[in-house]
């Protein structure tokens, strides 16, 4: 019997080019992670009407191709809740990445970036993640193929709750079959009250320092460049984010589709939402956007379809 879907048409995004775009494919997620973006207030990812698979995919090629989008970036919730969906989604683009908890186990993409979140060791990454959460992940690392072409990273949202762990989950993850590790930092909203921010930014210097350290001691581990990590420091983060997001490279080459009203995209403010506070920007891709643009590498590689691309686009030299 033929599929009766009716398809319906994306929103209409404007005409201008994005090289790079996110679509949060579900906002159902098995784990219920305090610092997560997704779910706090004012981001439009409250439960709303569904897309089916065949329009999510229909509308993906068509902005695709308006938008001349070359990576995709794959969200949830949790988006191997829609396995069969994304695995299919990431044929579309040359470059795709799928951002997982790893607790469905890790997705073959050969070609593609598997990212999987972790916060820290054990006994810091459970409390927020959920009892269990680390091992559980940890034998999905041990269970893949390593071989199958996929590049698979470890990435830590790192917040003040979990900071002091950052030393000895490197200790640890540093001897796991994986491509590398990459920090970013805590995006607060304005007047953010969880506690889980730095209120002075100094204060968040000497984390950056840390992971500078950790950048040296593990420099084929940790795929963070020290000359991004110097960019987020207290006395220079404005330059690339600006006071209300005006300095921000991904806001303009970075679509990002969040689900709304009546099953059909829309645009938040900025890849982490609508409320965010650009003077406290904690995302390390949007620092690093600036720096790869600084060297003239802005129109490199994002996730690479060859599985080693993504390396050389995140890795490099140890700076002094």
């Amino acid at each position: 019997m033929a599929d009766q879907t009716q398809l319906t048409d994306p929103t209409d995004f404007g005409t201008d080019q994005y090289p790079h775009a996110l679509v949060n494919v579900t906002n159902v997620c098995n784990l219920d992670c305090r610092h997560c973006f997704v779910f706090r207030a004012n981001n439009p990812q409250a439960p709303r009407d569904k897309m089916n698979d065949a329009t999510m995919l229909h509308q993906l090629k068509i902005l695709r191709d308006k938008h001349g989008i070359r990576s995709m970036l794959f969200m949830g919730g949790e988006p191997m809740i829609r396995k069969d969906m994304v695995l299919e989604a990431t044929k579309l683009f040359p470059e795709s990445a799928i951002v997982t908890n790893g607790t469905y186990g890790i997705p073959s993409v050969p070609g593609h970036l598997v990212t999987v979140s972790l916060d820290g060791p054990m006994e810091l990454n459970d409390p927020i993640r959920g009892e269990g959460v680390f091992d559980k992940v940890k034998k999905a690392v041990f269970d893949r193929d390593p071989t199958d072409g996929t590049t698979v990273m470890l990435q830590m949202a790192v917040t003040r709750q979990n900071a002091p762990g950052l030393e000895e989950f490197l200790t640890e993850v540093s001897q796991w079959p994986i491509n590398g590790v990459a920090f970013s930092f805590y995006v607060p909203v304005k007047n953010d009250q969880t506690g889980l921010d730095w209120k002075d930014l100094k204060e968040r210097d000497r984390v950056l320092d840390r992971v500078i350290a950790l950048k040296k001691q593990y420099p084929h581990v940790v795929k963070s460049h020290i000359p991004t990590l110097e960019m987020m420091k207290s006395d220079v983060a404005l330059e690339s984010t600006g006071e209300n997001g005006e300095n921000c490279i991904l806001r303009r080459d970075t679509l990002p589709l969040y689900m709304g009203d009546g099953g059909q995209f829309e645009k938040p403010f900025c890849c982490y939402g609508n409320d965010v506070d650009c003077t406290k920007c904690g995302a390390y891709a949007v620092f690093n956007r600036a720096y790869l643009e600084q060297q003239g590498r802005g129109n490199k590689s994002r996730y690479g379809r060859d599985g080693e691309a993504v390396i050389e686009a995140l890795n490099e030299q140890v700076v002094d």
